[in-house]
């Protein structure tokens, strides 16, 4: 049932977030709702239903942008598997796993989504005219509004994931 749950849900979060995530950006920082959504679905499913859902996700994102495809995915991936790994150790998720995993996450597909794009060819706006100094300090304006945001999303996100999966995981009783 989860995984049937995946197209629409990344689909309309892939949707808001190209359309309505511009209109609440402040200093060119906007929440990114595919990489929320796919962190707190994976934090308590297995690594490869997390992949898919980082997948799925990653296509609708990339669908929608003029970032070659595949470009999201990366990222996510990458995140996926080095929490898979420390998920382990882990009892259970509390506070400060999400803080700590939002971060990296937020890092992460942002500096391999910027990194792709530059070796692709494609020169973000900020970095046309500019000197590296410029360029860097622009790139921390961008992304330090993005790690508030989604720090500030990460909860909500996961609480809702956490209904959606307990709700999808109840057996059902047969009449």
């Amino acid at each position: 049932m989860s995984n049937f749950l995946s197209v629409p849900l990344l689909a309309l979060a892939a949707a808001l977030q190209v359309s309505l995530a511009p209109y609440i950006s402040i200093l060119g920082g906007t929440p990114d709702l595919v990489l929320l959504l796919v962190v707190a679905w994976s934090l308590n499913v297995p690594l490869e239903q997390g992949i898919l859902w980082a997948v799925i996700g990653g296509l609708c994102k990339d669908l929608l942008s003029a970032a070659p495809l595949g470009t999201s995915i990366i990222g996510m991936v990458l995140l996926l598997s080095f929490v898979s790994l420390v998920r382990q150790q882990l009892y259970s998720v509390g506070v400060f796993t999400l803080v700590w995993v939002i971060m990296l996450g937020t890092v992460m597909q942002f500096s391999t989504t910027l990194l792709i794009l530059f070796t692709s060819g494609f020169q973000p706006a900020f970095g046309s005219q500019l000197g590296y100094n410029v360029v860097f300090l622009e790139i921390s304006t961008i992304l330090l509004p993005t790690i508030v945001y989604n720090l500030i999303g990460i909860f909500p996100m996961y609480w809702l994931v956490r209904r959606l999966q307990r709700t999808s995981n109840r057996p059902r009783r047969l009449s």
